[in-house]
């Protein structure tokens, strides 16, 4: 849990900071982290497969989030070259979709632990 808060907490500067990269590469880091506590493999399978408290909006949320994965890791991964692909704030998704896969990761470590 320590990384998860320590990612999101450097998210959330480089949100603020207006650092696209960082970003995408925060979020890259946050969705690859998450998948087991919702008992899966890769964020992909959390999207398709879980069942969100709020079933259509938050599943919505995090299909987006997954489909945005494929942003993150060429950001991640593209080597530099002739063409420059520039991404902006804009490219990002927006923070609400990102909170309701974080709420929901909450209720789901909650009731693991017979706290809800």
């Amino acid at each position: 849990m320590h990384k998860l808060l320590a990612l999101c907490r450097e998210l959330n500067d480089n949100y603020t900071a207006g650092n696209p990269y960082a970003s995408a590469a925060l979020i890259r880091a946050v969705l690859d982290h998450i998948p087991p506590v919702f008992g899966h493999r890769a964020f992909k399978q959390v999207a398709a497969q879980h069942v969100f408290a709020m079933k259509q909006t938050d599943k919505a949320h995090a299909r987006n989030l997954a489909d945005f994965k494929d942003i993150a890791d060429d950001v991640m991964h593209r080597p530099i070259g002739t063409t420059v692909p520039v991404i902006d704030m804009h490219d990002l998704p927006a923070p609400t979709r990102l909170r309701a896969v974080l709420g929901e990761l909450v209720t789901v470590l909650r009731k693991s632990a017979g706290t809800l």
